[in-house]
């Protein structure tokens, strides 16, 4: 690594590397800064945009063990300002956010409203509306999750309490786009119900654009049903999530959910993008679960041709998933295949800068946005 290298590279690093985060800096960090989770690993960084117009470009970073072992670290200046370091010299200025005023707000029951939502990058808030998942439950856990360790939050949330904390982040200049995801539940529509009432609760309380993130269902008209009435209540975007693509691997990595289809996944799809219209229905893939790049693109290419855009993230072991030791997918690696992938939606006509909300909208978690607009070098 070296500081010539281009702002998207360093964000593929960090993100593949983690980032040691000296004891010193934590309560600065919590007490000022939009690191509400930072004692277990998470943290949003920004870099500034190569465009030279002030616009910042997030990393979400989950450090599991690795970050113990990180060239990179978190360095305060003599400045006051914060960089990271690799081996000792200096490799990239970085920005935070700073700690938004509704972070220190208390619900009605006393909880830290930080607990249900947070900021995941300039203008985008995230809520797990509910972290309780079944599959864990019944020891069926996908291997790579550890949802039920999100951010340090509420493992359960109430709907109306997280449509009160969107409506302070809008009303304090600091949200304009919502994603809303879930654990899954041992319900119907295994916890998009939930994510359906949470977004109506909070469009009555404010006009925001809504993703919410979920998997298929068995009874369709119920996901009809579900999907239309989300859109009436303000959602423009989904994702329904496959993560792996090989057939022959989704059992191994998702003992429950890889036994959905995948002609389920695009019977989804195609109802998803009838109700949300063009470049507004995505899917998450995650590289680095044992999946070969080939697959992975041949996975896009294939959901490309129905329309919807796969949103590549490595994978980032998460102290208290089965992958937690796992290690994370190279830089090189992901550019790679960030290249390619936009090269594929291209050539069907999909924008990934069209959407209206979600965490393609925000760009955290994943560099293929920044690979679309600047390029790998």
């Amino acid at each position: 690594m070296n500081a010539q290298d281009s702002v998207v590279r360093k964000k593929a690093e960090l993100q593949s590397r983690g980032i040691r985060i000296p004891g010193e800096l934590i309560d600065e960090l919590e007490a000022d800064y939009n690191a509400p989770a930072v004692r277990t690993g998470r943290i949003v960084l920004c870099l500034e945009s190569p465009a030279g117009n002030g616009e910042l470009i997030p990393v979400f970073i989950v450090n599991g063990k690795r970050a113990a072992n990180s060239p990179l670290h978190l360095f305060k200046n003599n400045a006051h300002r914060y960089e990271v370091r690799a081996d000792n010299e200096k490799y990239t200025d970085v920005k935070l956010l700073p700690r938004p005023e509704f972070y220190d707000g208390m619900t009605a029951d006393g909880t830290p409203r930080h607990k249900l939502a947070v900021i995941v990058g300039p203008g985008h808030l995230r809520s797990v509306v509910n972290q309780r998942c079944y599959y864990q439950q019944t020891g069926n856990a996908c291997r790579f999750c550890a949802v039920q360790h999100w951010w340090n939050a509420d493992t359960t949330k109430a709907a109306e309490e997280i449509a009160s904390t969107v409506a302070m982040g809008v009303a304090g200049g600091v949200v304009n786009h919502v994603s809303l995801t879930t654990a899954t539940l041992n319900t119907p529509g295994k916890g998009l119900e939930h994510l359906v009432k949470t977004a109506r609760l909070i469009q009555a309380k404010v006009d925001v654009p809504i993703m919410l993130e979920f998997e298929p269902i068995e009874d369709f008209a119920l996901l009809d049903s579900l999907l239309r009435k989300a859109r009436q209540d303000g959602v423009t975007t989904v994702s329904c999530n496959i993560e792996c693509f090989e057939n022959s691997l989704r059992p191994e990595i998702m003992p429950s959910k890889g036994k959905i289809p995948i002609s389920a996944y695009i019977k989804t799809w195609e109802k998803c993008l009838e109700i949300f219209g063009e470049n507004e229905v995505f899917t998450v893939a995650i590289v680095g679960i044992g999946e070969a790049d080939e697959s992975i693109l041949r996975g896009v290419e294939m959901a490309a041709s129905h329309g919807v855009m796969t949103f590549l993230v490595p994978h980032s072991p998460a102290i208290g998933a089965d992958y937690e030791d796992m290690a994370a997918p190279s830089a090189d690696r992901m550019l790679s295949l960030y290249s390619r992938a936009v090269t594929v939606y291209e050539r069907y006509g999909l924008d990934l800068y069209a959407c209206r909300a979600g965490c393609v909208r925000g760009g955290g978690f994943s560099a293929i946005k920044d690979v679309a607009n600047f390029g790998t070098i």
